[in-house]
């Protein structure tokens, strides 16, 4: 009877074990979180860089704790506003959370947020790779991530003095 309970303990630690694997966010994603003032500094070096007045990022996207909404994006067509959508996000990470790369998650749900079908979303997102960003994982895993690649990065600021202009 001992011998079964044993067994059956290692089974349930086993379990556990592959359902935190799934539950949890890569380590190296994690953020504490900050509020809008904190990021102040960033969204100024940001501006600094593209040129563009901090109050205009400002109004681009909503920060709240580990997480950054995209609030507009332009475009002529699905396609185009889900790159632009994209790239603005990654960004939008990159300078404000220090994050190099973001789960494909959340970048679907910024892109789904500013009322764009994310049918096509991977479709799309392929077409930047590899020139404009790099994809780490496997596709449809819910641990994938992408980040900008430098020619990435300075389309994404492109895309921010299209958004703030």
């Amino acid at each position: 009877m001992e011998k079964k309970i044993a067994e059956l303990e290692e089974k349930l630690r086993e379990h556990e074990k592959r359902i935190k694997a799934l539950e949890d966010t890569p380590t190296s994603l994690k953020t504490e979180g900050i509020t809008p003032s904190q990021a102040e500094p960033e969204i100024r070096k940001l501006a600094t860089r593209i040129d563009v007045d901090p109050r205009k990022i400002r109004e681009l996207f909503d920060i709240e704790g580990n997480s950054l909404t995209l609030l507009r994006i332009i475009g002529k067509d699905e396609r185009e506003k889900t790159k632009k959508a994209s790239l603005a996000v990654l960004l939008g990470y990159k300078h404000l959370f220090g994050n190099e790369q973001v789960l494909s998650q959340e970048i679907r749900r910024n892109v789904s947020e500013n009322r764009v079908p994310i049918n096509n979303f991977a479709t799309y997102l392929n077409e930047l790779i590899p020139s404009l960003i790099r994809r780490k994982g496997k596709p449809r895993s819910p641990k994938t991530t992408y980040k900008l690649t430098p020619l990435g990065d300075a389309e994404a600021r492109e895309v921010f003095k299209d958004l703030c202009g």
